[in-house]
């Protein structure tokens, strides 16, 4: 069973000075207006923060607090501020958050309660110190100021330090704390100079929602003192943002949990020192006048089950029991905190999400439904640069940045609505918070929600699973054993049992390293053997839909960048972009001959296509295309039948041979070119069968209904013995993938590029319309501030992503995405390269750089490629073995 909350203690402002005394008191008269561009709910960090920069571009905004200003969560938060993280735009928000926190008396005329402290990671082991030094890598890039110090150096910043007890520091010496009272005092009050209301003591009690016009749209907000009309709610209600979600019949994956800090007495030398975070024991502490604040994360928190609506500035009783973990360690690196008492403790509740990031955009099931929520106890040091990508999003429709990892469409319907698998997922993100950031990290939590019918056969052939999107997908196989993902332990806490069987944790140990995994070795013979023979590859989580109906043609044409409009069972990649010109994802799309009825071949009354992409990106993909045809009143319809087709995919110079074997349809040249789509039948099944390839092989592709998926996986397999075929996973796939240069959304192509700056203008057609087309022909027309480029690296050094790219001494850009490639034998990446002078990047610019990547504060020569090396006239694809591979000229004087 799990612990629940314990007791309440406080639910009133006595006896919580000086926590909640500095509240900032509005008028008592209540006077709702009538309408309202945007109303916010909740009065926290975040919606103080959005309030703010809504009331700078001029929205008529109205925020509503149903008690005070800061209550619930905010009034008691720790405020640290670091500007560190371990990817880019996490580090974008915080420099945001810090610049506005800097510039915010300019602006209001009132302080923002920021003190500049700096602060110190702290290391016990190598690896931290590996990833620490990667932390300093990619923020050198956006500006941030960090240096690496010796466990005596640090000593020396904060002389409260044991050295004894850490081997390294990573000093960043422009973080600081902020006091959210004088905070949320500043931006209310700017805001309201802008025009923007603040209502307190007033509780929402129903969101209108209107569906009339063949969808849900928000037209207003009820409260007890009146109705206001609005088109657009934002959800900033904190650990209360489920209640305010399941007011419109909708669910979030967020789960309220106890999260204390305790205060100590007053300590010699702990005045103005730096902020501590210990990630390898999940402390961290802050200074306050010449107490500290000392605080964690344990493995076995007290999860709330109920949180009182009236629950405002209340706390709960602190479990000793269960903090004594932190005070240990803390005493282990402070001595001198031993020796004194603790003034006062703080434990309320704080909201945590799945993978432990925000809750953010709007709900694709009703329109003008906003969330920022979530904020998993760093609602302080996100809220201010969150509030400017919120702002931008509400005004704009898409925020600036790309923030698929923080959208609310991140997660499928079916994970929203499944308590059990919120709950674990939530628990584990909680537990595991400062774990070193490994690429290849995989969760024990919520893991099997979605198998697919290969599942149980390819563990059974030791494959070793990874978690995508909620689905369990093959990432590597091990040889002569098997390692069955099981059943979450809770580790071992909340009265369950530490799970016995730790084969799959033992297999998940291999990666945990900034060094070669130990199964790289096994990946490339899985990869090599795609290039010199056959893999199979299990690809069955692909998003796959059917975009039918009388309008089917014109929402393909608007939707997508390339021409659909081809013969049918064409093959066609694509992009998708929104009205700013950004990727909101690619795909394959192939017009439809008229089938017979079968799941493979529907019967189409007109034009009709069928769509696969990404799986990671798939819902995000299908609610994209359903809001755009919403938007242009499309009589279309896009129908999901990803949980009813599986795809075996079979790449390599012998899969033309082994396909051929299991199916009496002709597997030619002439009867089946290379990007062309077809039925057949294999052992009485029938399929659809694309010839495609995303590694850069010969390779097929068979969709296959779920009723004949292991029918026709026996036979593939039978077949395939006889040419040693090898089961392959998605390690192996995405490094062909990257070495034949192919792009994956999300990493080197995402919402903040455009296909022109991905070398992908050949798939933007010139003539016709399609969402985002201005963007691209002005791009075309005008150069691009920035490039995609591919880079490969002679010394045998592992890549991870965010290694900085140097051009002549200068760095122009940073590594998207990384991969070992087996073929080319090297390490490679992609990144995008900017001008240092802000100037167009021209094919000459490029050309005539010595280029260099920094790992971990050490620079490695590179190679440039505009494209990938790899088999660049593309004769493998077309079956042309008989070709030596060629590298292509490259950039190297």
């Amino acid at each position: 069973m799990l612990r629940v909350a314990a007791r309440i203690v406080s639910n009133n402002r006595n006896g919580l000075s000086p926590f909640v005394d500095r509240c900032q008191c509005y008028s008592s008269e209540i006077n709702l207006p009538s309408q309202a561009d945007v109303v916010i709910i909740g009065g926290g960090s975040i919606g103080c923060n959005t309030l703010y920069q809504l009331s700078k571009k001029g929205v008529k905004a109205v925020l509503l607090e149903r008690n005070k200003i800061t209550s619930g969560t905010t009034w008691h938060t720790g405020g640290i501020v670091w500007r560190l993280g371990t990817n880019d735009v996490d580090i974008q928000l915080l420099a945001a958050t810090r610049n506005q926190l800097l510039k915010l008396e300019e602006e209001t005329g009132c302080n923002s309660g920021f003190v500049n402290t700096g602060s110190l990671f702290l290391a016990r082991n190598k690896e931290r110190l590996k990833e620490y030094k990667r932390m300093h890598t990619i923020g050198y890039y956006f500006g941030v100021e960090s240096q690496l110090l010796s466990a005596s150096d640090a000593a020396k910043i904060h002389p409260l330090l044991n050295p004894k007890s850490f081997v390294g520091a990573l000093h960043s010496p422009g973080d600081g704390v902020v006091d959210s009272t004088i905070l949320c005092n500043a931006l209310t009050k700017g805001a309201i100079n802008n025009g923007a209301q603040v209502i307190e003591n007033c509780a929402v009690t129903n969101v209108k929602v209107d569906s009339t016009s063949g969808y849900k749209k928000v037209v207003g907000v009820e409260t007890q003192h009146g109705v206001i009309k609005t088109n657009c709610v934002l959800n900033a209600a904190g650990a209360w943002s489920r209640n305010i979600a399941q007011m419109v019949g909708l669910d979030i994956p967020l789960l309220p949990i106890q999260h204390a800090y305790v205060v100590t007495e007053g300590i010699p030398g702990a005045k103005g020192a730096p902020n501590i975070r210990d990630k390898d024991v999940s402390i961290y502490y802050r200074s306050q006048g010449d107490s500290l604040y000392i605080g964690g994360y344990e493995t076995n928190p007290h999860i709330i089950k109920d949180l009182p609506n009236d629950f405002a500035f209340g706390l709960y009783e602190l479990d000793f029991g269960l903090f004594g973990v932190h005070m240990e360690k803390a005493y282990d690196l402070m001595p001198a905190g031993k020796d004194v008492g603790i003034k006062t403790n703080i434990c309320g509740p704080e909201s945590f999400t799945p993978d432990h990031k925000p809750l953010l955009g709007e709900d694709p099931k009703l329109r003008g439904f906003y969330y920022a929520c979530g904020l998993n106890s760093a609602g302080m040091m996100f809220g201010p640069g969150i509030a400017e990508q919120m702002a931008h999003w509400i005004v704009n429709g898409r925020p600036e940045l790309p923030m698929f990892n923080y959208d609310i469409r991140r997660f499928t319907p079916e994970m929203k609505n499944d308590r059990a698998w919120v709950t674990e997922k939530c628990h584990e993100a909680y537990a595991t918070h400062h774990g070193i950031g490994f690429k290849h990290t995989q969760p024990l939590a919520g893991r099997n929600f979605k198998i697919d019918v290969f599942h149980e056969i390819l563990v059974a052939n030791g494959a070793v699973m990874e978690q995508s999107q909620g689905w369990e997908v093959p990432g590597f196989y091990i040889k002569d054993s098997t390692a069955p993902v099981r059943v979450y332990d809770w580790h071992g806490f909340y009265d369950h049992v530490d799970n016995p069987d730790k084969r799959y944790e033992k297999q998940l140990e291999g990666d945990c390293t900034f060094e070669f995994s130990k199964h790289h070795d096994l990946i490339g013979h899985e990869a090599l053997a795609a290039r010199t023979n056959a893999a199979l590859f299990n690809t069955s989580y692909c998003c796959k839909l059917y975009l039918t109906g009388p309008d089917a043609r014109k929402a393909a044409d608007w939707l997508f960048t390339a021409h659909t409009d081809q013969e049918l069972e064409k093959i066609v990649y694509t992009c998708a972009l929104n009205k700013n010109g950004g990727t909101e994802g690619d795909a394959t799309v192939i017009g439809l001959n008229q089938g017979l009825g079968t799941l493979v071949g529907p019967i189409l009354k007109g034009r009709g296509y069928y769509i696969v992409a990404n799986g990671l990106s798939g819902y995000h993909m299908l609610t994209h295309i359903k809001r755009e045809i919403q938007k242009k009143q499309f009589r279309a319809t896009v129908t999901d039948v990803t949980d009813n087709l599986g795809i075996l995919s079979i790449q390599g110079p012998k899969s033309r041979e082994i396909l051929q074997a299991i199916t009496e349809s002709p597997i030619t040249n002439e009867k089946l070119p290379y990007g062309m789509s077809d039925i057949i039948t294999v052992n009485g099944h029938t399929c659809r069968i694309l010839r495609i390839s995303f590694v850069g092989e010969l390779g097929y592709e068979l969709h296959i209904p779920y009723s004949s998926c292991i029918p026709v996986y026996n036979k593939l397999a039978d077949a395939g013995r006889s040419f040693d075929m090898k089961l392959a996973g998605y390690r192996a796939r995405y490094s062909l993938h990257c070495e034949k240069g192919h792009h994956l959304w999300n990493k080197d192509l995402r919402l903040d590029d455009n296909p022109v700056e991905a070398n992908l203008h050949k798939l933007c057609r010139n003539e016709g319309c399609y969402l985002g087309k201005d963007h691209v022909d002005r791009l075309k027309k005008e150069g691009v501030d920035k490039v995609r480029a591919f880079f490969t690296i002679k010394d045998k050094i592992p890549l991870w992503g965010y290694e900085t790219i140097w051009r002549d001494d200068q760095i122009v850009g940073y590594l998207r995405r990384a991969e070992y490639g087996y073929y080319l034998k090297s390490s490679i990446g992609t990144g995008y390269i900017r001008h240092p002078k802000n100037k167009k990047v021209t094919e000459e610019y490029l050309s005539k750089g010595q280029y260099e990547i920094e790992v971990m504060g050490k620079r490695y020569p590179a190679t440039l490629h505009l494209k990938s090396p790899f088999d660049p006239k593309h004769q493998r694809v077309a079956g042309h073995y008989e070709h030596q591979f060629v590298e292509e000229v490259n950039f190297e004087d």
